[in-house]
């Protein structure tokens, strides 16, 4: 199968995986055929892309691997809803507040029983374990996150957010304990968006939702103090520029207590690449989705001044340029705009798959042509915009 956009997207095309809403119902079975009604209800949706059986491959046909099974991402959104719902509840209609009035009700005595160990967010801390487990029983990224839709976007980003900042926590060597810190602040990063008006601009929300965030969860009566700062830190910059406290880092994985304090988390710094990889693939307000190759140039280039060197270093070694079932289009001479699809990642070049191309350069159907980039050195191609 293929990803392909939903604008792309035809009559008569068959869908490649089940897509399910933000409720784990399911929206599209695999192996139903698309109609006009159906597309415009995933535009409608939100929805800017979709996998779809691939006719050019046949029954050599593949199946690109998910960073979380199906119910394991199941259970993680529904939990997510229900904690969020219940905590949005219990402190009331928070976008009609001030911030002081809703920094207030973070650090009330009904925002600490919504923290503690029998709070509705208790459970958080058994889906960060089973996403761990899973995640960590690959040795990459799938390279392409979950397909989102408006009403799914927060839950779903804080799952992938979490899934990609395991890895990369695995990577530069952090412990049972951090990671474990690490998966449950990805999955409650956002968490401080629900008391947000999306009238208010890019700075305001940035600079609100993570101090909110950060006061409400360090009322949790676990030990574990490091989780806050995940939602507090992951719009912070090497540089200084980010917010909400202008933190300087040193671009390392060892923290340099040089620095003029306070000094930025490890975990906050994993957490700001995870968050900008999932929202440059996915899009934001203002911003079309970026193609995997473009995002991860793109987050090469924002690393020293915007994300931490070092981290970046261990995301790249974890993430396939060119993910499974990606669309691409040769660029070198050799075969120039032939386009075909990714069959397979080289684990130890993820830079260098294998493809096969199906169309030659004016669009035409070709017999497959199976090439590993690893051994043909002169060829480059791209992604197929999404």
């Amino acid at each position: 199968m293929r990803i392909i956009r939903t604008a792309d997207l035809k009559p008569g095309f068959v869908v490649g995986r089940a897509l399910t809403d933000e409720k784990g119902n399911i929206l599209l079975q695999q192996g139903v055929e698309l109609t006009q009604r159906y597309i415009q209800a995933l535009e409608t949706k939100g929805y800017n892309r979709l996998y779809v059986q691939d006719p050019d491959l046949g029954d050599d046909d593949i199946e690109p691997p998910e960073d979380l099974s199906p119910a394991t991402r199941a259970k993680a959104m529904l939990t997510l809803q229900r904690s969020f719902a219940e905590v949005a509840k219990q402190l009331g209609t928070v976008k009609r507040q001030s911030f002081d009035e809703l920094l207030e009700a973070c650090s009330s005595e009904t925002a600490r029983v919504l923290m503690g160990s029998k709070g509705p967010l208790a459970d958080m801390h058994e889906v960060a374990n089973s996403i761990l487990n899973e995640a960590l029983t690959h040795s990459t990224l799938a390279g392409l996150t979950s397909m989102k839709s408006a009403d799914s976007h927060l839950y779903d980003h804080s799952i992938d957010v979490c899934v990609t900042g395991i890895m990369i926590g695995r990577t530069v060597g952090l412990t049972n304990t951090r990671l474990r810190q690490l998966a449950t602040g990805c999955l409650l990063h956002d968490i401080g968006m629900m008391f947000i008006d999306d009238k208010v601009s890019r700075t305001t929300k940035i600079h609100h939702h993570t101090r909110l965030g950060y006061e409400l969860l360090k009322n949790n009566d676990d030990p574990d103090i490091m989780a806050p700062h995940v939602a507090l830190e992951h719009h912070e910059r090497q540089d200084g520029s980010g917010l909400p406290r202008g933190l300087i880092g040193s671009n390392t994985i060892a923290r340099d207590r040089s620095l003029r304090p306070p000094i930025p988390t490890l975990i906050g710094e994993i957490a700001a690449v995870a968050d900008i990889y999932d929202i440059l693939l996915t899009g934001a307000a203002n911003q079309d989705p970026m193609p995997p190759d473009m995002a991860l140039n793109a987050i090469r280039q924002a690393a020293g001044t915007h994300l931490n060197r070092q981290v970046v270093e261990a995301f790249l070694r974890v993430v396939p340029v060119y993910p499974q079932g990606m669309e691409i289009i040769v660029r070198s001479e050799y075969l120039h705009n032939y386009s075909g699809i990714v069959t397979k990642v080289n684990p130890t070049q993820l830079d260098r798959p294998v493809i096969t191309l199906v169309r030659n350069n004016h669009g035409k159907a070709i017999p497959a042509i199976a090439i590993d980039l690893v051994d043909k050195t002169d060829m480059f191609i791209r992604c197929k915009g999404l």
